[in-house]
C-alpha cells in the first residue's frame, strides 16, 4: 500500500497540473507538487503547517471555511475562474481560477483527505474581458452611429424651412412689418433647430472617439463652470445652486464634462420658470461607488413617461417650449454603461427631478 501511495505521490509530483493534498479536518498540508507551489509563490516550509496558518490571506477569502465544509460533507466543490487576491514577496496581485476541491471518502461516507488541483486562468480571463470590451465599445459605437445619422437626416426639415422663408422674403417685396416678423421668426426657429442638430452630431463624434482615461479628475472647477454656462445658455441667471461635496472621480474630464453638462443643464433648463430655481449638487460614497446626486425644483416628469426617458429622441409631454431634441440623456445613459456606472432618477411633476449618477471608486475602463 506505501509503495503504492508513493508511486501516486511521485506521480502528482512530476504532473504540470498544480496539486496539493489535505489530510486532517483542520486543513493540513500533506502535500504540493511544484506546480502548487509556483501557484502560491511557496515553498517546501509550508508542507506540514494548516491551511489557514499559511496562507491568512486566503482565510480572509474564505477558502479555508470552503475546504472545511468540504472536509465535513464529502462534498466536492469546483469553481471556474474564480478571483483571488495572491500574495508573493509581499506583492498582492488578483488572479483568477479555475480549481477543485476533490473529496476522498472512505466506506463509511467519512473524508480522509482533499485533493486540491488548480489552474491559474488569469491569462484567459484578460483576454475574454479585452474581448468583451471590444465588442462593448464597438456595439457603443455603432449605436451613437445611428443616432448621428438620424440627426443628419433630421436636418432636410429645418434647412427646408429656412430655404423656403428666405425665398419668400426674396420674392414677395411689399410685406408688413407682422409679416416680416413672421417669416423671419420661422426663420430663425429653424436655424436654431439646425444649430441643434449639428451641435447634437458633433456631441456624439466626440462620445465615439473619446479615449477614456484613468486619471483622478477633481470635479469643483468642472461643476461650476457647467453651472455658469448653464445659467447663460438657459437664460437662468436668477437659478440659485447649492453644491456640497464634491468628490473626485478616476476618467476622462472631458467625458465628466459632457455627462454633468447635459445633466445639470437640464436642471436649469427646467427650472428656468420657477420664480425662485434651485439646483442641488452633491456627492457621496456608497459601496465602492461615487454618487453624485443633482436636484432641481423644475417642471418634474410625468410618472408615465419615467420608464421613456432614456430613449433616443423622447422628450416628456410637458417640455413643450423647452430648446432640445431629446438625446442628452440617452448619451449620457450609453456613457455611464461604458463607464460601467449607472444614471438613475426619480420625479414628481411641477416639484422637481432628481438624477443620481454611481461612478466606481476606481474605474477599469
Amino acid at each position: 500500500m506505501n509503495r503504492f501511495r508513493n508511486f501516486i505521490l511521485q506521480t502528482l509530483e512530476k504532473s504540470r497540473g498544480a496539486t496539493a493534498i489535505y489530510d486532517t479536518a483542520d486543513i493540513r498540508i500533506a502535500f504540493v507538487n511544484s506546480a502548487m507551489f509556483e501557484i502560491w509563490g511557496r515553498g517546501e516550509e509550508i508542507v506540514g503547517l494548516l491551511f489557514g496558518e499559511a496562507f491568512p490571506e486566503f482565510t480572509e477569502q474564505g477558502f479555508t471555511d470552503i475546504l472545511k465544509k468540504v472536509w465535513a460533507t464529502g462534498q466536492t466543490y469546483e469553481a471556474i475562474a474564480y478571483p483571488a487576491n495572491v500574495t508573493i514577496n509581499g506583492v498582492t496581485e488578483l488572479k483568477y481560477f479555475d480549481f477543485i476541491y476533490q473529496a476522498i471518502v472512505d466506506e463509511e461516507g467519512k473524508t480522509s483527505a482533499i485533493i486540491h488541483t488548480a489552474t491559474d486562468v488569469s491569462s484567459r480571463r484578460q483576454a475574454l474581458e479585452k474581448v468583451r470590451e471590444q465588442s462593448a465599445i464597438m456595439a457603443f459605437n455603432n449605436e451613437l452611429e445611428i443616432l448621428a445619422h438620424t440627426l443628419s437626416h433630421d436636418l432636410k426639415n429645418p434647412l427646408s424651412i429656412a430655404k423656403m422663408g428666405t425665398q419668400y422674403l426674396q420674392t414677395k417685396g411689399g410685406l408688413n412689418e407682422a409679416e416680416q416678423y413672421k417669416w423671419t421668426t420661422i426663420i430663425l426657429d429653424a436655424l436654431v433647430s439646425i444649430e441643434n442638430i449639428i451641435g447634437h452630431n458633433i456631441q456624439l463624434n466626440q462620445t465615439r472617439l473619446l479615449k477614456y482615461n484613468n486619471a483622478c479628475v477633481s470635479l469643483e472647477e468642472i461643476i461650476h463652470k457647467i453651472c455658469l454656462e448653464s445659467q447663460t445658455l438657459y437664460s437662468g441667471t436668477n437659478c440659485v445652486f447649492k453644491i456640497g461635496r464634491l468628490e473626485s472621480l478616476y476618467g476622462d474630464k472631458d467625458v465628466f464634462y459632457q455627462i454633468f453638462f447635459n445633466i445639470i443643464g437640464n436642471a436649469v433648463k427646467y427650472s428656468s420658470r420657477q420664480k425662485k430655481p434651485i439646483v442641488e449638487i452633491s456627492s457621496s460614497k456608497k459601496q465602492g461607488y461615487i454618487i453624485y446626486t443633482i436636484q432641481d425644483n423644475g417642471i418634474g416628469i410625468p410618472k408615465k413617461e419615467l420608464g421613456s426617458v432614456f430613449q433616443q429622441f423622447h422628450r416628456a409631454s410637458n417640455t413643450e417650449g423647452f430648446p432640445g431634441t431629446g438625446i442628452g440623456l440617452c448619451v449620457v445613459k450609453k456613457i455611464m454603461i461604458r463607464l460601467k456606472g449607472n444614471i438613475t432618477l426619480s420625479s414628481l411633476v411641477d416639484k422637481g427631478t432628481t438624477v443620481e449618477l454611481s461612478f466606481p471608486e476606481r474605474a477599469e475602463y
